[in-house]
């Protein structure tokens, strides 16, 4: 528990620190830059000043609209691009918050903001996933009535039976080897893992008493699949039985099916075995080329799956610190088990990102150019009035001829923003803070021909 205990902390501690862009600027300031913006409505950086004056005077409607045009007009505005995002939170907009946040982790020109905003980003993946199973829950009338595709497949966890608990979390992680092989056929579309528990724990939130099979065939026609795999596995000793039945949603009536039993050390052949079968009640032939891909396992260290397993079910809970240390443990147990490693990173940074604050955020732009933004906004002090943006436009040019080296890394990471590497410039690396103002020294040499 201290990994989780230490982020508290320094979130709790962020609270305090601030910095001198948590100002809040005044009515004569606003004032000021209500001016300037109308004597200016095509320049992107008075935009964004009076949308961040807005953000900061708590007038989120107002700062939504003027941050939306500033990065409409120039999208590599990395300050526009922050507050735009933390704006969309504060309106509970979470996709919007997301893309916002995506374009900073891209354009941004501070990268301990750019990291925290990758932590940010996971946790409210999270989030939204939470929020669209709400919406999805309340819409459940109409959903119910629009039959799912018999080609779409939910596959739901398991239910473990057996003397040994500490197989309990295969719940999961056979679930989600069958999930992973049956999306290996281009005729099926497989409804990610995340999103189905998502939907379950909503719809036990909502009501208790219901059997799992009825909750089940529920999920299955809220989130649209036509069909539905669930079963259960039970332990004999050392043996282990995979049950696994594919239900009709719109009917209830069991469709086809699956029974495997073998070794506890032959998990994965079991596994194969039952998707081999699921397949055939599906109705899907696979090309040469999805059962040649069907012959991959993640790992072959039943350790290493066991403790993968419980990341899994750790994540399902909400317990993202302690997920993230059993992935770590299934990669340590098995280094070539790059999923582990992704899902590692992927529930660290959902922790962190769960208890990130704006003052923590704001407190690591003290000393760079998108800080002394901030500062201007909060003053009410409009930027120069030299062209569109002069300081962004100037930026991109630069970046057109030759990318930053931020801007190159999330570019090689993809428009995402997911996963982006952070690189740091020289002054950051050697004094531990981001630099305020970048220089460099051009040679230009002019060869002058021979008369």
């Amino acid at each position: 528990m201290r990994f989780i205990r230490a982020i508290v902390v320094a979130g709790m501690a962020a609270l305090a620190v601030g910095c001198a862009s948590s100002g809040r600027v005044n009515a004569g300031g606003v004032a000021r830059l209500e001016k300037s913006r109308a004597a200016r409505p095509n320049d992107p950086a008075v935009a964004r000043s009076l949308g961040i004056a807005y953000y900061k005077s708590g007038k989120f409607v107002e700062a939504r609209a003027q941050l939306d045009q500033a990065v409409k007009m120039d999208p590599r505005d990395g300050s526009a691009a922050l507050y735009l995002g933390l704006t969309a939170e504060q309106q509970k907009d979470l996709p919007a918050a997301k893309a916002a946040y995506q374009s900073y982790v891209r354009y941004g020109r501070t990268s301990k903001v750019r990291k925290q905003l990758e932590t940010r980003l996971a946790a409210l993946t999270r989030q939204e996933l939470q929020v669209v199973a709400k919406s999805a829950v309340a819409r459940e009338q109409t959903l119910s009535t629009q039959p799912g595709s018999a080609m779409t497949v939910a596959v739901m966890p398991l239910r473990f039976t057996g003397a040994d608990t500490s197989l309990k979390p295969l719940e999961r992680g056979m679930a989600e080897l069958i999930t992973i092989d049956l999306a290996r056929s281009h005729q099926l579309t497989v409804v990610e893992r995340a999103r189905i528990q998502a939907l379950l724990e909503e719809i036990k939130l909502q009501q208790s008493g219901q059997t799992d099979t009825a909750s089940n065939v529920r999920a299955g026609k809220i989130i649209q699949a036509g069909r539905i795999v669930q079963g259960g596995i039970a332990q004999d000793g050392t043996r282990l039985r995979v049950d696994a039945a594919i239900v009709n949603t719109q009917t209830s009536v069991v469709a086809g099916g699956a029974a495997n039993e073998n070794a506890l050390d032959q998990l994965f052949a079991i596994e194969k075995a039952i998707v081999a079968q699921l397949f055939d009640s599906l109705g899907v032939t696979l090309t040469a080329e999805e059962r040649k891909a069907l012959e991959l396992v993640p790992t072959r260290n039943l350790q290493a799956f066991l403790a993968y397993s419980r990341g899994l079910m750790l994540e399902d809970q909400g317990r993202f610190g302690e997920a993230a240390r059993s992935f770590y443990d299934a990669q340590r147990l098995d280094p070539s088990f790059f999923q582990a490693g992704q899902k590692s990173t992927q529930t660290s940074n959902a922790a962190q990102g769960m208890v990130l604050t704006t003052a923590l955020i704001e407190a690591n732009l003290t000393g760079t150019t998108e800080e002394s933004i901030t500062i201007r906004s909060v003053s009410g002090d409009a930027p120069p009035a030299d062209g569109s943006g002069a300081e962004n436009t100037a930026r991109n040019i630069a970046d057109n001829v030759n990318p930053s080296i931020p801007q190159a890394a999330t570019d090689r990471a993809g428009s995402s923003g997911a996963g982006a590497t952070v690189v740091t410039t020289p002054p950051k690396d050697a004094t531990g803070r981001e630099s305020g103002r970048n220089t460099a020294n051009v040679t230009i040499i002019i060869r002058i021909p021979n008369p």
